[in-house]
């Protein structure tokens, strides 16, 4: 976790060591302590706050790409601006939620999160939509050519709101089904996450 509010930040590391399945878990609190532990910790998943003290959560994000490659960013704040989300999805974080997050939400979150999936509150989502595609360097016409007609389907449901535990119900495949296509999807799109994917498809669809 990187937080610079201590009180905050060590209640929270020890409501989460309560879970079986998660931990070590350390603190950081500023940006310069969590870039300086990033390459020796190399955590499955971070837990950042936006404001920091020393600079901006969305540092951490970027720095994370060479110094922690395999760490998954979680952004976890009190800001709701829907052009800091988009800053935060374009630099790879795969999650957005409130610090009035109740606990148990929260752990389900990272879970989802260590194991592929995106998570940010649909009451953002109206924004930050239109918002990624108005950002986004205009997609050639043929990229979605690049899909199989299954990975076309899972990023109709993913961009239709759709879970991926939902998109494997009206699919009838697996959820690791589901998992691999995301994958496939992210890789051939040259995306950071299914909500990029989503943005970019309806992008090219209102084009053509």
């Amino acid at each position: 976790m990187v937080d610079d509010h201590a009180v905050f930040a060590d209640a929270l590391r020890e409501r989460l060591l309560i879970e079986a399945d998660i931990g070590p878990v350390g603190v950081a609190y500023s940006v310069a302590d969590a870039i300086e532990r990033l390459p020796a910790q190399q955590p499955d998943v971070a837990l950042v706050d936006l404001l920091l003290t020393d600079g901006s959560g969305l540092e951490i994000a970027e720095r994370a790409h060479d110094l922690a490659p395999a760490t998954r960013i979680m952004m976890l704040t009190a800001n709701e601006d829907p052009d800091e989300v988009v800053e935060a999805v374009l630099v790879g974080a795969r999650a957005w939620l409130p610090k009035t997050i109740d606990p148990h939400q929260l752990v389900r979150a990272i879970r989802a999160v260590y194991v592929g999936e995106v998570w940010f509150d649909p009451m953002l989502l109206g924004a930050v939509l239109p918002a990624l595609v108005a950002r986004s360097n205009a997609p050639a016409p043929d990229a979605l050519a690049t899909l199989t007609m299954r990975e076309r389907e899972v990023l109709d449901c993913l961009a239709d709101g759709m879970s991926r535990a939902d998109t494997a119900a009206r699919l009838q495949v697996s959820l690791n089904t589901v998992r691999s296509h995301v994958q496939n999807v992210i890789a051939k799109l040259g995306v950071h996450s299914t909500l990029e994917a989503a943005a970019l498809r309806n992008q090219i669809r209102a084009k053509h």
